[in-house]
């Protein structure tokens, strides 16, 4: 019984002090599972801006309690049919989603793809440690692959 315990406790360390592992975030999937999601989604492409002296600050070997969500204001522009030309100047909440030690973070004024979900009133921008809801300075051409997603031709770049 000591050694199974024992086995689960360097089972436990071992973990923790491991490195989170991540595959690399994709605005096709991200644009998939929204189009997929019984929930509403902005498709945005903009500029954040909140306080980032409010994002949690995991230290890596520490879990992190979940993260108190941060208002923050969105301006840019929502995508349609026809691109990304429907404006939009809206706050949003920021929620920053952790794993165990390791959490979300978004960088404050740079141009941005962003998946907003519609929950209620509010509008929520969720970012975990592995990304897949916010792109920072995406490419031209990951922009107009949106476009080709909006309008039922969505394929990775």
């Amino acid at each position: 019984m000591r050694q199974l315990a024992l086995a689960g406790l360097i089972a436990v360390i071992a973990g923790q002090a491991s490195a989170l592992s991540c595959m690399p975030p994709d605005p096709v999937a991200a644009f998939q599972r929204a189009s997929d999601s019984t929930s509403t989604y902005y498709v945005l492409y903009g500029t954040l801006d909140f306080d980032a002296r409010l994002l949690p600050k995991g230290n890596g070997t520490n879990a992190v309690a979940e993260p108190a969500p941060i208002p923050a204001f969105f301006r840019g522009n929502g995508l349609s049919p026809t691109g990304f030309n429907l404006r939009f100047d809206q706050p949003v909440t920021l929620q920053s989603v952790c794993a165990g030690p390791w959490c979300g973070g978004a960088p404050t004024h740079t141009p941005a793809l962003a998946f907003v979900r519609v929950v209620g009133d509010e509008l929520l921008l969720e970012v975990g440690p592995c990304g897949g809801q916010l792109f920072p300075e995406p490419s031209k051409a990951v922009l107009e692959t949106m476009l080709q997603c909006i309008n039922g031709n969505c394929a990775s770049n």
